[in-house]
């Protein structure tokens, strides 16, 4: 597996590369962010535009991201763990895949407490051990599992409208 850029490299670049998926003159744009981000990084760097996805290459690895646009959803990356409970309905903001760690942003009409029960009982129906379970007021919690050397993290918000929202991420642990 290729060695990807530090996590502020990685952050450097997620934040330019969303400046610059904004709709306009993508050629030009593409060529900004790949220049800004080879100055940040010391990396030479390929961005590549696909409708609402956005891809880094540099010589350490390759990171996608896909954001919807206007309330939309996008797809998620096609490797997602199938033994990952995602809650149905749902609408994906947005989907990361960077080197084997995926990362997507959900919402739900489904309460933050019949939410976190689906999440509990779905993860250890799959074989995943709780690591830890965190309330942080009514409106918060974060959950974190394990199996097989991976890790799967939920952080769960009640969202304004009383439904959820969902940031899970998954990859190998650490």
């Amino acid at each position: 597996m290729p060695q990807l850029p530090t996590p502020q490299k990685l952050l450097l670049a997620l934040a330019i590369a969303g400046v610059f998926a904004l709709p306009g003159c993508k050629r030009a744009s593409d060529a900004i962010a790949e220049k800004a981000i080879e100055q940040a990084s010391g990396d030479k760097v390929d961005i590549k535009q696909d409708g609402d996805t956005v891809s880094i290459k540099t010589e350490q690895g390759e990171m996608k991201v896909a954001t919807a646009q206007d309330g939309g959803s996008v797809a998620l990356p096609a490797d997602f763990p199938t033994d990952v409970f995602l809650p149905e309905p749902r609408t994906v903001s947005s989907a990361m895949d960077m080197g084997g760690m995926k990362a997507v942003n959900i919402a739900t009409a489904a309460a933050l407490a019949q939410v976190s029960a689906d999440v509990e009982k779905s993860m250890q129906g799959q074989g995943w051990k709780r690591e830890m379970s965190m309330q942080t007021g009514a409106d918060s919690s974060t959950l974190v599992y394990s199996k097989d050397k991976r890790q799967a993290v939920y952080q769960l918000m009640k969202a304004d409208n009383g439904g959820t929202q969902l940031a899970v991420r998954t990859g190998g642990e650490g």
